[in-house]
């Protein structure tokens, strides 16, 4: 089984920064991306992985990497990140979309790191029982 890997899709590096010290002191790969179909490429990778996407600057691309991974790459967890003045809807649209933690106000940005921390402990876990399932097969 591969290491967790966190991906981010954003703009301007601020959630990157973020997650910086989680991804070193649990020695998981950070990659941020701001191409679409790189930021796709790179969760075709097997192993378990959290996709935090930054929705707000071009909510129509955002959106759709949103919902070709909850279709492509059903394991990947993803977390929506967003602080727009639509932020309702957004919220809304992001969780229809099958998000697995939808973070905008009136929650802080502060919950990211231990949103993204559990969401890949919970997924490695996971890939490990069914790897181990499948060993003793």
């Amino acid at each position: 089984m591969r290491q967790p890997q966190i991906v981010v899709f954003e703009r301007d590096g601020r959630l990157t920064v973020q997650l910086r010290p989680l991804a070193e002191s649990r020695r998981w790969p950070l990659r941020e991306f701001r191409q679409f179909d790189a930021c796709v490429q790179s969760l075709e990778a097997p192993g378990p992985a959290v996709l935090v996407i930054r929705l707000g600057r071009d909510v129509e691309r955002e959106l759709k990497l949103l919902m070709e991974t909850g279709q492509r790459f059903p394991e990947t967890r993803t977390v929506a990140v967003g602080d727009s003045e639509e932020a309702t809807l957004l919220a809304a649209i992001a969780w229809d979309l099958s998000a697995d933690f939808v973070l905008f106000p009136p929650l802080s940005r502060e919950l990211l790191t231990d949103v993204v921390a559990g969401l890949l402990s919970q997924n490695s876990n996971t890939s490990q029982d069914t790897a181990s399932n499948d060993t003793n097969r």
